[in-house]
């Protein structure tokens, strides 16, 4: 079966760069820069601007050693300031909010299909979606309302 989120592993890939840790282990840096401009070329600034800004915010992380840096993407945006690089910020704001997987909307539709099946007739929209979220977000845990 082919994998549903290729298109979104191959983005990540070429964002990990950024993350501090990974900086030094990367091979492929100016071929993934290539693949970010292409891909964020509306999001970030123009090429002559990103490119020296990454190669500097690089070149920073590598200078430090490996232990000590951040190893996640939130991590290397905390310590990313937005006035000094600002489209590496964006471009690891990005990395943030890219999906790791589509599992918790696949069970809500999922969940929402058994739902209707089983209640279909016997029941309103707002009861439905209730139901629904009650059912989605079993994890959490449930305030009493008298």
């Amino acid at each position: 079966m082919e994998d549903r989120l290729f298109d979104q592993k191959q983005k990540c890939r070429s964002l990990w760069g950024l993350i501090p840790k990974y900086c030094d282990a990367s091979p492929n840096t100016a071929q993934d820069l290539e693949k970010v401009l292409q891909i964020y070329q509306e999001d970030i600034g123009p090429r002559a601007a990103v490119v020296p800004e990454v190669q500097r915010w690089v070149k920073k992380w590598k200078k430090k050693d490996v232990s000590t840096v951040s190893s996640s993407a939130i991590e290397a945006l905390c310590a990313c300031h937005a006035d000094i690089c600002p489209n590496v910020y964006i471009l690891l704001t990005i990395l943030d909010t890219l999906p790791v997987s589509a599992a918790t909307s696949e069970r809500s539709f999922s969940t929402m299909r058994c739902l209707k099946t089983y209640l279909r007739s016997s029941i309103g929209n707002k009861q439905m979606t209730g139901l629904a979220l009650l059912s989605i977000h079993k994890d959490r845990q449930r305030k009493n309302y008298e």
